[in-house]
């Protein structure tokens, strides 16, 4: 009876460390509206995390409203206006087979972020948003 208390609260104190490990890796909504701030932006508003990265209405530097998104782990901004990058459809293509992802499909750049659906190696069919310069996966999730 004493191991299996033992082992539910083992279970519990590394449930819970993995779970503040998860909160430090990701932005609160104030910690993103102070980003964007920092970033010059203004008319900050429907700030939501969706599809694995924050989304927010703004108004950029000069006076256009757009739609961004923010990389929860590193509160690098993409914003939709952004324009083409050194990587293309090929690259990305690439880096996702090195991942291990296959049937890569639907890979285009939109919202100043690449975009794909592959399945992991789980055969699980997965949206994907990739960093525009390095092709780093920003956000994953089930399609």
């Amino acid at each position: 009876m004493q191991h299996t208390t033992a082992i539910r609260g083992l279970v519990l104190a590394l449930s819970l460390a993995a779970g503040a490990a998860v909160a430090q890796d990701a932005m609160t909504s104030t910690q993103v509206r102070a980003a964007l701030t920092e970033g010059g932006y203004t008319n900050i508003h429907d700030v939501e995390f969706k599809d694995g990265v924050w989304k927010a209405d703004v108004t950029d530097a000069n006076g256009t409203k757009i739609d961004v998104r923010l990389d929860p782990a590193t509160g690098r901004v993409y914003p939709e206006t952004a324009g083409a990058t050194s990587l293309g459809e090929s690259d990305i293509r690439a880096k996702l087979t090195a991942e291990g992802f296959t049937r890569i499909e639907d890979v285009k750049f939109d919202d100043g972020m690449w975009e794909a659906e592959a399945d992991n190696a789980q055969g699980q069919r997965m949206d994907l948003k990739l960093d525009p310069e390095d092709g780093r996966i920003v956000s994953q999730s089930r399609d």
